[in-house]
């Protein structure tokens, strides 16, 4: 079970990893690092060079660095493998976060020294229509969670005579269980309340795409505007395919409490999850891109000359937003995929500690 463990493993990381490394190349190529450019600019070989660098150096670090993982993580009892997880995503992170600052300092350096983009000047496009399209999955369609929920709920209840006094808790990642509690209607129930706290989640996630801010380029804003609401639906269902798949994996582990399966079936699935979702979301990274800018990439279609708008006064490091004369809470991310918040709104910190104290709440309940 090791073995597929490991296999489990990386099928999530690499994807992840693959992903990080060639972020550069998933962005609008009206960014760069962080940084305004031209789409003249974006194509020029002095950052073309620097984005080949970027995923050459990246991908060489994040190979190395999910070998030892790896390594370190077989035959290793829980404790340990808990450790070297931790030190795994706190190195990611770190590094990652370096590599970005090292490139975004650069292209700083670098832009001056290029070619003068379009004399053309920079355009804001703006759809007052775009609201009225549909740009993501109706909120009711979480309603199909509700249900699960409710029938899980009721299955546990129903059968809580059942379910053996000592629970199953957490795995390691050859099945073995690893941590027990106490049957108790707290115990059972757990599950139902991070399905709960997941739903509702999941479903914020889905009213910010419809309602975060419109983005188009002026030069071809019909194209943009496909492109974009492309963007939006096809994220809203990676939203609700993910969110499903967890809350009935929640569901599983219940049915498991009250009729005990395989620890390596349960292992299986528990994992399969997660691998699932990291491989949607790399396949719609890269069909897709940010803003939908991979969507009909190739088709002929010249690229504006308009010169892009320039912002980066907003942009914080070039990754975080913040303006005090935009209402708008969330906006398109410049260096990943999706979109961040304007931490210029106070809005934007209440619903950031909102979300902070939800996870708080459920990781204490799982104690």
């Amino acid at each position: 079970m090791m073995l597929l463990s490991m296999l489990l493993l990386l099928l999530m990381f690499v994807p992840l990893l693959a992903t990080l490394a060639f972020m550069p190349y998933l962005t609008r190529n009206t960014v760069s690092f962080g940084v305004s450019v031209s789409e003249e600019q974006y194509e020029s070989e002095p950052i073309r060079r620097l984005r080949r660098q970027y995923a050459v150096m990246s991908g060489a670090i994040y190979s190395l660095l999910l070998i030892a993982c790896l390594i370190s993580l077989w035959n290793k009892d829980e404790n340990t493998q808990g450790v070297v997880f931790s030190v795994f995503v706190g190195l990611t992170i770190v590094i990652s976060t370096a590599l970005y600052l090292i490139f975004y300092s650069r292209m700083k350096q670098i832009r001056p020294t290029l070619s003068a983009a379009s004399s053309a000047p920079g355009l804001l496009a703006v759809d007052t229509g775009f609201r009225r399209q549909k740009l993501a999955l109706s909120g009711k369609w979480f309603l199909i969670h509700a249900v699960i929920i409710a029938a899980s709920v009721a299955l546990t209840l129903s059968h809580y005579a059942a379910i053996p006094d000592l629970v199953a808790m957490k795995f390691d990642l050859s099945g073995q269980v690893v941590s027990t509690a106490a049957k108790s209607y707290r115990s059972v129930l757990f599950p139902n309340v991070m399905q709960v706290i997941m739903t509702v989640l999941f479903w914020f996630v889905n009213w910010s795409i419809q309602h975060s801010k419109q983005q188009l380029q002026a030069g071809d804003p019909e194209r943009s505007l496909r492109q974009n609401a492309m963007f939006r639906r096809r994220w809203s269902v990676f939203t609700l395919a993910s969110s499903l798949a967890l809350i009935l994996m929640f569901s599983f582990i219940q049915v498991n409490m009250i009729r005990p399966m395989d620890q390596n079936v349960l292992t299986l699935v528990s994992m399969a999850v997660p691998v699932f979702i990291v491989l949607f979301a790399l396949v719609l990274s890269f069909t897709t891109g940010q803003g939908g800018s991979r969507i009909g990439r190739g088709s002929g279609v010249a690229g504006s000359r308009t010169a892009a708008v320039q912002d980066d006064r907003h942009w914080k490091l070039g990754a975080i937003y913040f303006n005090p004369q935009d209402p708008t809470i969330f906006v398109e991310k410049r260096t990943g995929i999706g979109w961040t918040m304007n931490f210029a709104n106070p809005i934007s910190w209440i619903t950031l500690l909102g979300i902070f104290a939800v996870i708080a709440w459920s990781a204490w309940l799982a104690k």
